[in-house]
């Protein structure tokens, strides 16, 4: 044995009980370190979103591009109302209320929380988590809106109301062309009703979803007594839908696809032929993926691992673009489903201006108007702009064709009809 080791031993000794305890320890400090690593990663995670709460808290009204946000945001979730800081709010809980919902929507991990939840739902139990949004046979998606409606037709209609609303809409074709304007009428359609054959069995009428009583025989018949030029939705959906190769509403969608609209701008053109915008022609082919309003409602349910892996179309202008002089100028008014009728007009031999007035139904069951002006030739949506009366009037008095625009569902109900008589009663 090498003498160095020997003395070393001797003076200090090989296993000294100082050094037993010392390395015990040390061992007992590590194994208790590793153990605890689990706690100190959560009780760090819970700062992190702590302090991230706090500081989005804190730029969320002057400075909301500074949030620390996921990147993927939710969809279809509105935008938390700010805190109200009142005594009397304070006093009734609203404030605490307001800032704890604030606190939560605004954590970076709120919205893979709600996927997380929602993939649950889905892939289990073949449910939906998204408020309002059913799930129909072969995975067909539903506004329940529009199935309550739909289920709820008894073939009854309010003849005096139906009265009124065709005599102001011969009214508003009256003015419009003494105006030297084109108008047309158009009937957008239900996806409940021309595609009931999926609805949902908890629907209240699954049953007899096929044979439901016909809704717009007595609004047809008022129209055409009324002698007002329209497109009838609907009826064009249903003549079309055996010939078409790939569905006028897509799976994931709750509107008709770029083809179902596309055909009602060429309905729309071909009613008035004399029309700068001329006569549309289109062509149509598979699209590689949805997008768009193709999957909005797909997008609504808020999933980890959407599946839009299902059949769309994708339009383009058939023949060539027109000798325009001048681009014409559309005013369209109505709901969401004049999206895709304006992106089709985008493709007509002379592209318009086109200034859309949106009107959609809000969370808290209200109108919201909105005003949006597309370039000629631009299919997006374009540059919103201000909604007020002086704005309509100007576009009206711009305006080559007037487009007019509401679903089978709301029929004869919604405000864009009042707005526009309105608006020409004005420029008399």
């Amino acid at each position: 044995m090498d003498k160095r080791i020997e003395k070393h031993e001797a003076e200090f000794g090989a296993g000294s009980p100082s050094r037993v305890r010392a390395e015990g320890v040390i061992a007992f400090v590590k194994s208790l370190t590793l153990a605890r690593l689990p706690i100190f990663g959560c009780a760090g995670f819970i700062a992190f979103l702590f302090l991230a709460n706090l500081w989005n808290f804190a730029v969320e009204r002057d400075w909301p591009k500074l949030r620390i946000r996921s990147a993927s945001p939710l969809a279809g979730v509105a935008k938390p109302k700010p805190a109200p800081w009142t005594f009397d709010a304070f006093l009734s809980g609203e404030t605490q209320k307001a800032v704890s919902i604030n606190l939560g929507r605004m954590s970076p991990v709120f919205p893979i929380s709600v996927r997380a939840k929602n993939q649950l739902v889905f892939s289990l139990f073949g449910g939906s988590a998204a408020p309002g949004v059913v799930i129909g046979r072969n995975g067909q998606l539903y506004e329940q809106f529009y199935i309550d409606e739909f289920c709820a037709r008894d073939g009854a209609f309010d003849s005096a109301r139906l009265g009124a609303w065709s005599s102001t809409l011969r009214d508003i074709q009256d003015m419009a062309q003494a105006h030297g304007k084109s108008f047309v009428y158009l009937i957008s359609p239900s996806k409940a009703a021309r595609y009931a054959e999926d609805l949902p069995r908890s629907a209240p009428c699954a049953a007899r979803a096929t044979v439901m009583p016909e809704k717009l025989a007595p609004y047809r018949a008022a129209l055409d007594e009324s002698h007002v030029r329209y497109v009838d939705g609907p009826a064009l959906i249903a003549a079309e839908k055996p010939k078409q190769p790939i569905a006028l509403f897509p799976r994931g969608g709750s509107h008709w696809n770029s083809v179902g609209g596309a055909l009602a701008m060429r309905d729309v053109t071909r009613a008035t032929p004399a029309a700068a915008i001329g006569v549309l022609d289109v062509t149509s082919a598979p699209a590689p993926e949805a997008v768009g309003t193709d999957r909005d409602l797909l997008d609504l349910l808020n999933l980890l691992w959407p599946d839009a892996s299902y059949p769309t179309a994708a339009i383009g202008r058939a023949g060539k673009k027109g000798d325009c002089a001048r681009s014409p100028r559309l005013l369209a008014l109505g709901g969401s489903f004049l999206h895709q009728v304006l992106a089709a007009a985008t493709l007509a031999p002379c592209p318009p201006q086109i200034d859309y007035w949106f009107y959609m139904r809000t969370e808290d069951d209200t109108i919201e108007l909105g005003h949006y002006r597309r370039a000629p030739g631009d299919a997006s949506n374009g540059e919103r702009l201000a909604a007020t009366s002086e704005e309509l009037d100007e576009n009206l008095a711009g305006a080559d064709v007037v487009l007019l625009e509401e679903n089978e569902a709301g029929i004869a109900t919604t405000k864009q009809v009042g707005h526009l008589a309105e608006a020409l009663r004005r420029s008399h």
